[in-house]
């Protein structure tokens, strides 16, 4: 497990990963790529039945159990855990979740459509949406349709409009994280992001702007929690 802080995930407190290896989804933007490139860890292993890269790792696979304070801990930050054919890797890391309720448990899923089972109650539930096309729709129904006590929405990256309408009919979840593309010499337009916050904010829910949007963020970040 990882800490992190103002400079990290700043909406968590931890990043727990027992699945080491390549993330199948393949996102050009993931900065996980990067490093498992750099330390190689790409080739950790493979699911023996189906060719997948990837392994438990069994040590990371208990480490909540062995961290007291209660924490906000976000579970496979490097890996797509609904990726469709992980079941058996899930039972376990289900099974650990539901040994450490004192703490909560933060999933997101670029795959809602394969979540299997409803989530325990310290599990906060969201899935990852670039902007408001097709695919971002797609993801959002499949959330709706999952049992958890908190679900949420990361945009982030944010790489292209989310209309108002979007953000109506996502007015069902609890909890809204924004933040921008870092890297790959983008260029970002501050009232683009700004018009998708305030947008957000207009709604009765607790916003979280992360860290990489402090440079073009005039004031204080607004850093809420879902209750």
């Amino acid at each position: 497990m990882n800490k992190q802080g103002p400079n990290g995930i700043s909406w968590t407190d931890w990043t727990w990963n027992p699945i080491k290896g390549e993330c199948p989804v393949g996102c050009w933007y993931c900065y996980a790529r990067a490093i498992y490139q750099r330390f190689d860890w790409l080739n950790e292993g493979t699911v023996p039945e189906s060719g997948i890269p990837g392994m438990i790792d069994e040590r990371e696979l208990y480490a909540p159990l062995k961290l007291k304070k209660p924490s906000r801990i976000f579970v496979c930050s490097t890996y797509e855990i609904f990726y469709q054919k992980h079941h058996s890797w899930r039972d376990g890391i289900f099974d650990v979740i539901k040994s450490c309720p004192q703490h909560t448990f933060q999933i997101l899923t670029k795959m809602p459509e394969n979540i299997d089972r409803p989530m325990p109650d310290n599990v906060w539930l969201g899935v990852s949406v670039e902007k408001g096309d097709d695919v971002g729709w797609g993801r959002i129904s499949a959330l709706s349709k999952a049992t958890a006590r908190i679900k949420f929405v990361s945009f982030e990256p944010l790489l292209g409009r989310i209309s108002a309408g979007f953000l109506r009919n996502a007015e069902e979840f609890d909890w809204f994280i924004f933040g921008r593309l870092t890297g790959h010499g983008k260029k970002h337009d501050p009232k683009l992001i700004h018009l998708q916050v305030y947008d957000a904010v207009l709604r009765p829910k607790p916003v979280f702007l992360k860290h990489n949007l402090k440079d073009i963020w005039p004031g204080k970040l607004i850093q809420e929690f879902p209750e």
